[in-house]
């Protein structure tokens, strides 16, 4: 009898796990943000629920991440809550790079991006999984490479790509064989990125070879082709053969614009705008620059290295006495720089304190003491990285007209009336120690003692109020109210997945656990940090555990 049942037992999970794998079959063509793929992926997590395998239920969610265009992060946070009743730390890691990878590619929330890599980070950089490590590895060289630090993102994404490259997987793996592959091609990409950026174009050549060879008759990898005919484009473009890059970004406009990918399309704007205008076919220049400046009226992020299409509007309109068009590019030049120094003065704080490992190659040091506080800004494509200071910018009182000066290489500055400061005039051990003792302040959820004020958090920390405001702006990216009140919110996220008793409360009882003063502040905070309202965050939770 006990063996019948055993049988059975056996039999059912071999049943169920070719269904799983049946699922992933029926939509394994349909290319990324294909919603006509979830309509099986949703198939997927209903069966998966059912028999409460979590593992595969989070593999689901990640894969409706892939085909979602709108409920992205929803899906990420789903794939966060089933890895966590799966108790595993590599499916947790993962599922939070995985919401990360949102943020970054495509939000561009750079900050919220690394907040998630962090949690990632805490799960992973220990696991045995060589593919998650090297994932990991490679999303933190994605960050380095934004704030500027080249030499090290190389470094990461070279080893990313021999991983990738290297490694044998069987055939029955179709799966894993893809994502090493696109791990690969991606890696080979960003390596392309760093060398422009290091001024090392004649080395960028044998890699985009190598990343359109890799690709080539493989519909599967059409988007990640898209970014080396990109990366030839740019090439293109430095040597001044104008019809080659104009065709090479034109072909690379119709993988990455079906991505979704704003930033490299503005970018790609950013130069055929620049192309047409030093040939002399200046509306059809500026009306591409305009582009550049919708995209970031409309998401509030541009790539760094277009800044200088809004100094080209503001010369045109300028030159045609168009004063409220001179205006309006002014103001939204400066808007674009609080933008810039909002992200890298936060970024730049959390991956100095909290990646600060030897297998991540970071020297602590030489991050603490670099300078990038000032304007580098692009003359080309890939032209160095924008970090702009606290003050704001002048406008140039003039620019040369739509020309480049033909010795120009990627990477060279164009603005000299800067100087590099360091992020914070406090001693860089005194900033670490407030960090550290917060860190553990933060543990003991010290947020949650009511009526606590900055004056009293600096006393227990055993500093001055004037040092921990300082820290708290720089490194935290907020004023210490905000700072408060998000690490409550997350508190009230952490309890409501976590505890059923929690799903009980009234949104009075939680706000008031949670130390906000009233229900309305603490719904539109929570709101506007998770995008669901507390009720809808409640039942969402609810319905993912199963519950009445």
């Amino acid at each position: 009898m006990n063996n019948i049942f055993c049988f059975c037992v056996f039999f059912c999970f071999l049943v169920n796990g070719q269904k799983y794998s049946d699922y992933r079959v029926r939509y394994d063509n349909f290319e990324e943000n294909d919603e006509r793929a979830l309509e099986f992926v949703n198939a997927y997590i209903k069966e998966a629920k059912t028999f409460k395998n979590y593992k595969e239920l989070t593999q689901a969610y990640r894969d409706a991440v892939s085909f979602s265009r709108n409920k992205k992060i929803e899906y990420a946070d789903s794939a966060v809550w089933a890895a966590n009743q799966a108790c595993d730390p590599d499916l947790i890691g993962n599922s939070y790079l995985t919401k990360g990878s949102v943020y970054y590619f495509t939000y561009r929330k750079y900050q919220k991006a690394l907040d998630e890599y962090l949690r990632a980070w805490k799960y992973l950089n220990e696991s045995k999984d060589p593919y998650l490590r090297h994932k990991n590895m490679y999303h933190i060289g994605v960050v380095k490479s934004y704030l500027g630090y080249y030499d090290e993102a190389f470094t990461l994404f070279s080893k990313c790509r021999s991983y990738y490259r290297d490694t044998f997987v069987p055939s029955n793996f179709p799966n894993l064989r893809y994502n090493m592959k696109k791990g690969y091609l991606n890696s080979l990409h960003q390596m392309g990125i760093c060398l422009f950026y290091l001024k090392k174009t004649k080395e960028v050549s044998p890699l985009i070879d190598e990343g359109l060879q890799a690709s080539a008759d493989d519909k599967n990898f059409y988007i990640e082709r898209s970014y080396f005919y990109k990366l030839s484009g740019i090439l293109t473009y430095l040597k001044e053969k104008d019809k080659e890059a104009l065709y090479d970004f034109n072909i690379a406009l119709a993988g990455i614009e079906k991505k979704s990918d704003f930033t490299n399309t503005s970018l790609i704007y950013y130069l055929k705008g620049k192309i047409l205008l030093r040939n002399h076919k200046k509306n059809e220049g500026i009306n591409y620059l305009e582009k550049v400046d919708s995209i970031f009226l409309e998401r509030n992020f541009a790539h760094p290295s277009v800044r200088e299409a809004f100094e080209l509007l503001i010369t045109h309109y300028k030159d045609k006495n168009d004063n409220k068009k001179e205006l309006y590019y002014t103001k939204q030049l400066l808007q674009f720089d609080r933008v810039m120094h909002h992200d890298f003065k936060y970024l730049s704080g959390k991956i100095i304190k909290e990646y600060d490992t030897n297998d991540l190659l970071i020297s602590k040091k030489e991050l603490e003491s670099s300078a990038f506080y000032g304007y580098i800004v692009a003359g080309i494509s890939f032209g160095a990285l924008l970090v702009v200071s606290v003050r704001y910018y002048k406008v140039r009182k003039s620019v040369k007209k739509y020309q480049i000066p033909a010795d120009q290489t990627l990477g060279e500055e164009e603005n000299k009336d800067t100087v590099p400061t360091k992020l914070s005039k406090l001693p860089e051990k005194l900033v670490e120690e407030i960090l550290d003792k917060l860190e553990i302040m933060e543990q003991n959820r010290f947020y949650l003692e009511k009526g606590i004020t900055q004056n009293q958090l600096a006393k227990k920390l055993k500093t001055n109020t004037a040092y921990l405001s300082e820290v708290i702006n720089e490194y935290k990216g907020a004023n210490f109210s905000t700072y408060l009140n998000r690490l409550r919110i997350e508190y009230a996220k952490e309890m409501i997945t976590t505890s059923a008793q929690w799903r009980k409360y009234s949104i009075e009882i939680i706000a008031h656990e949670c130390r906000f003063s009233n229900r309305s502040n603490f719904s539109k905070l929570f709101t506007e940090l998770t995008t669901f309202t507390p009720p809808e965050f409640i039942q969402k939770i609810k319905d993912e555990s199963g519950e009445p």
